[in-house]
């Protein structure tokens, strides 16, 4: 029998809100908390690559996906003007509207018997050895078994407990996303190449995709709210592709765009843990986005870790081999992701053919077991 009877998720973001699920399901008393209130679920569009997809069937969630998302199984990439230059098959995952995946996600939560209060956090942690004492910032005091910090990769959590030495750095890219309506022939990630720059898609449901560009720089860029629609189109004007143009009509408010620097960490083994305290999701590994799977290895994370937690032995035993599971892996995934980063920051153009090539051999690693 498992020590593990009550556990606090530290975030309702995608890996917190699965992590809720899973531990819940499990049978596991579980009390998740979320800084911001439940009507500020926003954002463009994820894709669930075939290794997400299997870690949702794994837990019955696959299907409620499939009904609000969109299947994609190839990467195609083409000229600016929408000229195909390549198609790779991909295994078939799915792009789906963030908004959507969390209402899946969180009314699954809240069926599975887990309790998730929003407009709340957690503002002091005290590791007692057996249980960890945790005051909230609405004064409530608990305490649990073991507490999982999911809250993202500027995660409270992995501040206080690791330091700031594994805040995360940025990495040289910001990224421009946007929703735009859906062509009926697009069926997967596609990529548009031009003098270096590139502008991806993903559908999100039958009639939406999402879109998104990338851009670097030497230090973080910061753009005006109230001219983010006019400056995106400026980055846009010399792409004469159906579904660019299609998108840029449809592009007349600048809440429409979200931009933001990207910052990343990828926290050290031998564990994701100290004490009773343990990391998942972007907490614990925040990508670069060009594998599109930050949001899978946090679901993936939720799996392995309810599937520890619930097994005979200690807590120490359950984060333990939670570690040992999970850091190979997902080292891998955030190195190779990593790596297109760089290759795209340095030298677009001529790292094309290698960007590509280890984006489709890392699609194939992932369909290996979690």
């Amino acid at each position: 029998m498992s020590d593990v009877k009550s556990v606090l998720v530290v975030g309702a973001g995608i890996g917190g809100a699965m992590a809720a699920y899973t531990l819940a399901r499990a049978g596991i008393k579980t009390h998740c908390v979320e800084i911001a209130p439940k009507s500020s679920a926003a954002g463009t569009g994820i894709c669930l690559l075939h290794n997400t997809m299997r870690a949702m069937r794994q837990v019955e969630l696959a299907e409620p996906c499939l009904e609000y998302g969109q299947q994609i199984d190839h990467f195609r990439q083409f000229d600016a003007a929408g000229n195909q230059i390549s198609e790779n098959p991909t295994p078939p995952g799915i792009g789906i509207k963030r908004p959507d995946l969390a209402h899946v996600l969180e009314s699954a939560a809240i069926e599975a018997g887990a309790k998730i209060e929003y407009g709340t956090t957690v503002t002091e942690l005290e590791d007692l050895g057996d249980r960890v004492k945790v005051t909230f910032s609405n004064g409530d005091v608990g305490e649990y078994d073991v507490v999982v910090g999911a809250d993202g990769g500027y995660s409270k959590i992995r501040h206080k407990v690791f330091g700031a030495e594994y805040d995360a750095e940025f990495v040289g890219q910001s990224c421009w996303r946007f929703s735009a309506p859906r062509l009926p022939e697009h069926d997967g990630f596609w990529l548009f190449r031009h003098k270096g720059a590139g502008v991806g898609a993903i559908p999100t449901s039958r009639d939406g995709c999402y879109l998104f560009i990338l851009e670097n720089s030497d230090k973080p860029l910061y753009m005006q709210d109230d001219k983010l629609d006019v400056l995106l189109k400026d980055r846009l004007a010399d792409y004469s592709a159906p579904l660019i143009r299609l998108a840029v009509e449809h592009l007349t408010d600048p809440k429409q765009v979200l931009f933001r620097p990207f910052d990343a960490r990828l926290m050290p083994g031998p564990w994701w843990h100290k004490g009773r305290v343990v990391l998942m999701g972007d907490a614990a590994h925040a990508p670069t986005p060009q594998l599109t799977s930050g949001g899978g290895m946090a679901i993936e994370d939720a799996v392995v870790l309810a599937e520890c937690l619930a097994a005979p032995g200690t807590a120490a035993q359950a984060l333990e081999a939670y570690s040992n599971r999970r850091i190979p892996r997902v080292k891998r995934v955030w190195e190779a992701s990593f790596q297109i980063s760089r290759w795209e920051r340095e030298d677009p153009v001529g790292n094309a053919q290698k960007t590509a090539a280890l984006l489709l051999d890392s699609y194939k690693f992932l369909g290996e077991p979690m």
